[in-house]
């Protein structure tokens, strides 16, 4: 469960560092004149963007895994300080 736990938190800080590199990467894009260098500054927000949805993905299958990890064991009576 601790394993779990450290997996999702580690995923929700890599997503919030994407988050901010593709802020950062539309602030960068925005400030351009030349198209070619927009070009390859939106080329790589796109690859940022859709490694973000990819974390966020990961990140609900995660949250679902340590849910029924939870419910599991409830159900076979494992008492709740344990999972902590």
């Amino acid at each position: 469960m601790a394993d779990a736990r450290t997996q999702l938190e580690r995923s929700k800080m890599y997503a919030e560092a994407l988050q901010t590199r593709a802020n950062s990467l539309w602030a960068d894009f925005t400030a351009r004149d030349d198209p070619a260098q927009r070009s390859v500054v939106e080329t790589e927000r796109k690859k940022t963007l859709s490694e973000l949805d990819r974390v966020k993905g990961d990140i609900e299958s995660q949250t679902k895994a340590i849910g029924e990890l939870e419910d599991e064991a409830r159900r076979a009576g494992v008492p709740p300080g344990w999972l902590r």
